[in-house]
Parts: structure tokens; C-alpha cells; sequence
């Protein structure tokens, strides 16, 4: 019986005098992988885990239509492969480990080893945790890598998977090539109620190679490692199976293999695929028109105002309603101050109540007359209400402004004006003019190769000169800036300067966006989500396809990050009480390996209808009320005595405490989502 073929590919389990081979190509006869059954196995009993090839003893296979099976004995273990090609061209790979001994087999660690070949130029998408190996992620940290040298890799818990697959494209003499594994994940609970999954990988043999294992672990080639928490690993004896006489444990794995037309991005392939084989819908969440209610308790909690003294403090008043800390107003990033002035002046022009309005011409005004620094244009970050002093984030024991935060702010600033116009409520020419001196300062305060630093000194100087994305937010200040200003130059600035964070980042993903939050020196989801917001600030502005086309491959990076399935959780988890559902929420870094809320909701949705690409509708809609669940309804919901409030994290994983949610609860969790579902609910509803 011929091979199995479908569509453009084809797959086969050949018999040879020595034993079976996996033979997976194109139709066309082109090759992907040929390689003898027992060498892309592994089976091992004993601490600590090995790559140990089994012992075949007893070959057999059979080929009927639509599938082919293969399979041996390995000491007490009977191995069985079963091949067969889905609807959709993707080949459906079933692992079977079954203990035919009289005795239990304990310890045991067994899985699938895919290893491509020694193709040239290859790069690796494992979504969530390592993006072409995680180039820009601080090598002094403990941070997933898998390392250029044999014996290195890095083996993680299917649940830190947001697509439980992995990504690997290579070149093969002119051409190149992309193979994806996927798994099926499935929990194995413990009469405790603990849940355990398989467990993914690469390790670093020759080449690279894809590794699905039962559940055994690794970080930076040392077997039985966790990593537990921001740059902090631990020993762990969990990931062991043990086998029952007769039980049988079964990996259900697909794959998906193809040409390559633009180097670097088969990461979406990945994303297509794991979108359309993870199905489930997420949680039904609250409707967009509550959660803005239940979000606007938190924000008229976090207003302050005391004389000329007036904004949003970072965290609560209230005893018990987050951590307690000093109150001050932090702008952009993790205080996102001017974000909530945006939300009430928005709240309060919809429902005609002056003194929404009033309260954010106060902050704004507050601001601009009292951050600026000695140099014209870059302001401070931060403004201690305590002391009455304005500060910064500081590096190397200096002060230094973050181009991330002084971008978002810039942006959150031309918003507002943008609001006061659509209502014809003035405007004070000292706005216009703060935003205008702060672009003739980004005009000169980029480094040689274009792109903007991570921070400035209060001299202006750049703080550092590292590659990274972090400063793309001013991009999109500027872009926003040039529509409130009226300056067609600057368009054409900003423009020019999203081209080069382009071609650093986009255009190959050589190094992908990476360095956008201060605490996480490496790849995470920020980096790549102003560089979408800008490209789509310039599609919707010019309807150019060049930046839509920019605009889904940043989608599509961004989404490698967005959960489309949902791990479950032990039985006495809070999260499992809950009902928690983690499709459609977002991951954070390859450092930070927790859920949060800090997503283009609203742009991603834009984009999707404007473009005529339901999928990304579908997601950003996911999204959006899938971040509703962690939302205190009532008092003592999730550990808040106020309505509105949401923690930062929730730990879907073992990176820090499985099944739980914090009280960490920084204002930006109530400014990002706020302003998505307001924007949400004025142009493009969904309930």
C-alpha cells in the first residue's frame, strides 16, 4: 500500500530490514525528515531522565487505507505508532507506551525526539517562552534558552504553552523549509486532585531537536529543573510517570511541514494551526458595558486631588485593597496616569457629567506644568504625592526617563486632546505646545541607528545605547501627534521611524521585539504590541496594504503569546474553584510566566474588521472578555474589598503559585482595560 498523501503532503511508516521508518515529505517527492523509528524515540527509568534510544525487539507495522501502524517491544514496554492524515492535511501522530510486565515501572520518562536534520539557518518559536533562541534576553538571568552547544535545551510543562506546539524552520540549499509539532494536552489528575501534563521542548544535539515528552523537565540542559519565578529555577523530582501492568500511556501529537516564502516568519504558521485545532470557545466573561462600570469603582478610587496636587496614585487607599504603598502618580507604564484621565474624561462627556471632565483637565494640567526636566521636551515618570516631588526610573543609580512610559504618555496626551476636540471642548494651547516641544525633542534624541534608546538622562543623553524595541511607543506618540499637530512632516518622521524598528525586528525576526518592560530584560509581549499599534495607525490612516501587511505579521507574533486552550488546575486551586478559563489571555514574557490583562484588545479588533480578517475579530473578541474574569464584582471578590479592582498576575503554571491570582494591582490594570472596552463600546461593539 502507497504512502499516506494529502493535499500537498505526504507521510509513511516504512518497513526496512532493520526495523521502521517515519518518512514525512511533500507530495512532490521534496523530503522533509526520513529518520528510523527507535532513533525518534526515548525511554528511560532511572533518576535523573536520559535521552536513552529504546531496544526494539519484535518489529511489526501495518498499512490499511487512511493510516499506517508500527510498532515493537522495548523490554517491559510494547511501543505503538499510528500515522493518519486530518481533514485538513495535517498528519494526526498517536505514541502508545503500554507496560506488558507483571510489575509496576516507576520513574519513567519516554516521548518523541523529531529532529528535522542538520538544516542550516535555523530558528525556533516555542510561543511564550523561546523566540529564535531569545537574542536580546539578558544573559546574566536564568531565562529559557537552548544554547548553540550540545547537551544544552530547555523542556517545559505543556501548560506554559499558550499553543502547545513548537516551531522550527530551517534552510535546506535555497530553500526554506518549516516543521511544527503540536500536542493534545491532557491532564493526568492524582487522587489529591493534582493535574500534571506532558511536557515540550528542544534539546540541543547536533542540531535542534523537538522534543514531546510525558512530562519530564529541563532548563539550560540540566534535567529535573523548573523554572519557578522571575529569573529563579528549582530542583524538581515531578514529571515522572509510572506505569500499572497493562496501563498505557498515550501522546497525541500532530504535525504540519511546508515551504517557507519570507525568512523568519513561520512562526505563523504556527499560530494558524494552533488557532484552528484548538477550538474551545473561552469564557463568556462580562458584557463590555459592566466591566466598564465595575472598572470605573477602581478608577474614581485611585483619583487625588489636593490643591493644584491632582491625578491617579498607582495603587489604593484602602486597607486590604492591594499592597500599601506611598501614594504617587505614575505616567505611562505601569501607572498609565494620563490612560486614566482619558477614561474619565471619556466616561464623563458620554454621560454629560462635568466633573469626569473636569478631573482629567486638572491631571493633565497637573502634569505638564510640573514633570519637565532641565532639558526641554523629556519629562519625569513619576510624581511622589508624599514628598511633592517629581522623579524617575533610575539605572545605574542615576535618574533616566523610560522612552517606553515618556511614549505612552505622549500618546495618552494626544488622545486627550483628540477627545476634547470630538467635543468641542477647548483645548488649552499649552497642551498643544507640551506635545509639540516633546517632538522636536524626539527628532534629535535617537541613536545612530535610528531607533530610540530605553531612557534618556535628565541631560537628554541616551541612558544606554542597547538594541530594542522599548522606545516604539514615542513612535506612536508621534504618529498621534502629527494628526492632533497638523504637521505632515512628522507623519513622514514617524513613518520613516517605524521602518527602522521594521527592518530591526519585523522584517526577519532575527531579533525579535523584545526589552519593553524595565523588570524583564528580554523577548516579551509590549515590545510587539506598540510596533502593531503604530502599524496600524498608519493603515488606518493611509489604507497603505504595506502596513496592513505589517499589521498581521505583528498580530500574528502577538498572538503566539495568547492562550487557545485551558490548562486545568488542582483541585484545590482557586482558579479551578473559579471555573477559570485561560483562552484568550494574554502571556508576558519569556521571563514572566504568568497571564495578565495588557493587550491591543480594541486595535486588534479595529484592524480585523477593517481589514476584512474575521480571525483577528475572533481573537481580539476572545480577549476582550476573557480579561473580565478575574474583575472583583462585589466586595471580597478575588481578595478586594472594592468592585473594580483585578490583580496583575494569574499563574496558570508553576512560575510562581499554580492556580492562584495576586492582589498586585498597579493602576494600569484598570487604564488598559478600561480604555479598550470604551473604545470598544463607541466603534465597534460586540455585546
Amino acid at each position: 500500500m502507497p504512502a499516506l498523501t494529502s493535499g500537498p503532503r505526504q507521510a509513511e511508516l516504512r518497513r526496512t530490514p532493520d526495523g521502521v521508518v517515519l518518512r514525512l515529505g511533500l507530495a512532490d517527492g521534496t523530503p522533509y525528515l526520513e529518520r528510523p523509528l527507535a532513533e525518534l524515540l526515548t525511554y528511560s527509568a532511572g533518576r535523573p531522565w536520559q535521552l536513552e534510544a529504546p531496544q526494539p525487539d519484535g518489529w511489526w507495522s501495518s498499512r490499511r487505507a487512511g493510516e499506517h501502524r508500527a510498532g515493537f517491544r522495548t523490554g517491559p514496554l510494547a511501543v505503538e505508532l499510528r500515522l493518519s492524515f486530518d481533514s485538513s492535511d495535517r498528519l494526526d501522530l498517536e505514541v502508545r507506551w503500554r507496560n506488558t510486565s507483571q510489575h509496576r515501572i516507576a520513574d519513567l520518562a519516554v516521548g518523541l525526539l523529531l529532529d528535522p536534520g542538520r538544516g542550516q539557518d535555523s530558528r525556533l518559536t516555542i510561543p511564550g517562552l523561546i523566540y529564535n533562541d531569545n537574542p536580546s534576553a539578558d544573559p546574566l538571568r536564568a531565562v529559557p534558552r537552548i544554547g548553540h552547544t550540545p547537551g544544552g535545551g530547555f523542556v517545559a510543562e505543556e501548560d506554559r504553552l499558550p499553543i502547545p506546539g513548537i516551531n522550527l524552520e530551517w534552510r535546506a540549499g535555497r530553500d526554506r523549509r518549516w516543521l511544527s509539532l503540536f500536542s493534545r494536552p491532557r491532564a493526568r489528575r492524582s487522587a489529591d486532585g493534582q493535574v500534571r501534563y506532558g511536557s515540550l521542548g528542544v534539546i540541543r544535539q547536533e542540531g535542534p531537536v523537538i522534543a514531546a515528552l510525558s512530562g519530564v523537565l529541563m532548563f539550560d540542559g540540566k534535567q529535573d529543573v523548573r523554572y519557578v519565578g522571575k529569573a529563579e529555577t528549582s530542583a524538581t523530582d515531578d514529571g515522572y510517570l509510572m506505569l500499572r501492568p497493562g496501563e498505557v500511556f498515550t501522546q497525541q501529537l500532530v504535525l504540519d511541514w511546508g515551504p517557507l516564502e519570507v525568512r523568519g516568519h513561520a512562526f505563523r504558521q504556527l499560530v494558524r494551526t494552533g488557532r484552528e485545532l484548538f477550538t474551545s470557545p473561552g469564557a463568556s466573561g462580562l458584557p463590555v458595558a459592566e466591566s466598564i462600570a465595575l472598572k470605573t469603582v477602581a478608577l474614581d478610587n485611585r483619583w487625588y486631588q489636593s490643591g493644584a496636587v491632582a491625578g491617579y496614585t498607582k495603587f489604593s487607599d484602602i486597607p486590604g485593597n492591594g499592597p500599601v504603598k506611598p501614594a504617587h502618580f505614575m505616567y505611562g507604564w505601569t501607572g498609565q496616569a494620563l490612560k486614566l484621565a482619558w477614561c474619565d474624561a471619556r466616561l464623563g462627556f458620554t454621560a454629560r457629567d462635568r466633573l469626569r471632565v473636569d478631573r482629567c483637565r486638572a491631571a493633565v494640567e497637573f502634569y505638564l506644568a510640573g514633570s519637565a526636566t532641565p532639558t526641554a521636551g523629556p519629562r519625569h515618570n513619576a510624581y511622589q504625592v508624599d514628598t511633592r516631588r517629581w522623579t524617575s526610573f533610575r539605572t545605574g543609580s542615576r535618574p533616566m526617563i523610560s522612552s517606553r512610559a515618556y511614549g505612552e504618555t505622549l500618546s495618552d496626551l494626544a488622545d486627550v486632546i483628540t477627545l476634547f476636540r470630538q467635543y468641542d471642548e477647548p483645548v488649552p494651547p499649552s497642551w498643544l505646545h507640551a506635545l509639540d516641544e516633546a517632538m522636536i525633542f524626539l527628532r534629535g534624541a535617537q541613536l545612530p541607528d535610528g531607533t530610540f534608546p530605553v531612557g534618556w538622562r535628565l541631560d537628554g543623553r541616551p541612558a544606554a545605547t542597547t538594541v530594542s524595541a522599548a522606545g516604539i511607543p514615542c513612535v506612536l506618540a508621534a504618529l498621534k501627534a502629527s494628526e492632533v499637530l497638523g504637521r505632515p512632516g512628522l507623519l513622514s518622521d514617524a513613518t520613516t521611524w517605524l521602518s527602522r524598528y521594521h527592518d530591526q525586528h519585523a522584517r526577519t525576526f532575527d531579533r525579535p521585539f523584545a526589552r519593553s518592560t524595565l523588570d524583564a530584560a528580554c523577548e516579551d509581549k509590549e515590545a510587539g504590541m506598540y510596533y502593531f499599534m503604530a502599524a496600524y495607525d498608519l493603515f488606518r490612516r493611509t489604507g497603505d496594504p504595506l502596513y496592513g501587511g505589517w499589521c498581521e505579521v505583528a498580530a500574528d507574533w502577538l498572538l503566539t503569546w495568547v492562550y487557545v486552550w485551558s490548562p486545568e488546575q488542582d483541585a484545590d486551586a482557586p482558579l479551578h474553584t473559579s471555573g477559570f478559563n485561560a483562552i484568550g489571555w494574554p502571556s508576558v514574557s519569556v521571563q514572566n510566566h504568568h497571564l495578565d490583562v495588557f493587550f491591543p484588545t480594541y486595535e486588534l479588533l479595529a484592524f480585523g474588521l477593517a481589514a476584512d480578517r474575521p480571525e483577528y475579530v475572533a481573537a481580539a473578541q476572545t480577549t476582550l472578555h476573557a480579561v473580565t474574569q478575574g474583575i472583583a464584582a462585589n466586595p471580597g471578590d478575588w481578595d478586594f474589598p472594592l468592585p473594580g479592582e483585578q490583580g496583575e498576575a494569574v499563574f496558570q503554571t508553576h512560575w510562581q503559585r499554580r492556580g492562584h491570582t495576586n492582589t498586585w494591582n498597579p493602576s494600569w490594570v484598570i487604564a488598559v482595560p478600561l480604555a479598550n472596552a470604551l473604545r470598544i463600546q463607541s466603534s465597534c461593539p460586540t455585546d
